[in-house]
């Protein structure tokens, strides 16, 4: 069994006009894990961690989106120990995700 952990958010780009997304992270099986206002060129912290086995998928949306699924995107981390970062890009917006695996 391996350690997720959800370390920071990096904001790059965001898409709205006004400078700020409201973006929400979602963990497989978890559900949301964080969520919060963000600008861009700015690092958010998020402090999370979990026990997985295998893959896990985490997901990077819209906080507001209650229809629809909002999502920028979706990235299967493995259980292979590692420091590393999901990248999030879609509809002008770039975002970057650090974790590491135990």
């Amino acid at each position: 069994m391996a350690k997720l952990y959800l370390e920071k958010l990096k904001c790059v780009t965001t898409e709205g006009w006004s400078g700020f997304d409201e973006r929400r992270l979602v963990v497989q099986d978890r559900g949301t894990v964080w969520n919060g206002r963000v600008l861009g060129d700015r690092m958010f912290t998020v402090k999370y961690d979990c026990d997985f086995t295998g893959t896990i998928a985490v997901c990077l949306g819209e906080a507001s989106a209650s229809g629809g699924d909002g999502r920028l995107g979706q990235q299967w981390i493995t259980d292979t120990p590692r420091e590393r970062s999901l990248r999030f890009r879609a509809e002008g917006a770039e975002y970057r995700l650090l974790y590491a695996v135990e």
